[in-house]
Order: structure tokens, then sequence, then C-alpha cells
């Protein structure tokens, strides 16, 4: 990231990440490190208008900030499917945004599903970076820290 979070209303937060690719990790972070909170995230790809300075939604503006605003709308606007969509990007670009919503859509699903243990095996293991050092930080066994990964 290339500034700190900034808090734009009462349950929105927003940021600008250094290049792309590291979109899937923060979006990985923001779920395990915030469950149980069930979070929309909307992600706007394109450039900005001015250099990133704190805060962010003073000083920053341009198509990434339209196009990230448009995928929270549309995700709050979604309604009568069984199980709403939690991410959606916005890039410009239809034929990289419908592979990249149908991705999250599915992960979301995956995520929805993870029980607050598997959560905890996972929070670990990402910090302890092996199964052994996990299973031995959370007092089981190596297959248990498996079977919940």
């Amino acid at each position: 990231m290339v500034a700190r979070y900034t808090v734009t209303t009462w349950d929105e937060f927003q940021n600008i990440l250094a290049a792309p690719a590291h979109l899937p990790r923060v979006i990985l972070d923001l779920r395990r490190l915030l469950y149980p909170l069930e979070l929309r995230i909307g992600a706007g790809i394109g450039p900005i208008t001015h250099p990133p300075r704190d805060p962010i939604n003073v000083y920053s503006a341009g198509e990434a900030f339209e196009r990230a605003r448009q995928a929270l709308e549309s995700l709050k606007g979604r309604t009568g499917r069984r199980r709403r969509a939690l991410t959606e990007f916005r890039t410009g670009r239809q034929t990289l945004d419908r592979v990249m919503n149908l991705v999250y859509t599915l992960h979301d699903t995956l995520a929805r599903n993870v029980s607050e243990k598997q959560w905890r095996t996972i929070n670990v293991y990402m910090a302890r970076r092996r199964q052994q050092a996990a299973a031995k930080r959370l007092e089981v066994n190596k297959s248990t820290v498996s079977r919940n990964l």
C-alpha cells in the first residue's frame, strides 16, 4: 500500500496499492483478519490524478476511485441473488472484469463456508509458514492443520 487506510464514511475505507498484483493478497488478508465481518470489496483499477497522499479520499481522484465506487454500488444494488457477491472489480476492460469477477464470485463462495476454526488455522499458518509450526502453536496434530487448511 502506498498510503495508510483512510476511513471515508461510517463503514468504508480506501487505499491505493502499488500494483494490481498485490490485490489478491490484500483481499485475502482483509477477509481473514477481519473475520467474521462480511466485507464488500470494490476494486477499481486505473489511473489516479494526483500522487497518493494522506488522506487518500481528499487528495486523490481518478478512474481507479470512480471504478471502485461503481463496483461497490453494484455490490450494494444486487438483490434477489441467493448468495451475494462480496467482491467486484472494475478495470475498464469488460472481458477482464468478467473473468476477475467470476473468479472472485467463486472465491467469495468458498470464503463464506470457512469456519472460525479454519480461519484461526489459516491465520496461524500464514504467520508461521509451516504446518508443523502452526500445529505446535495451535496445540493440535499436523494432520489437523492440514485438514483445516
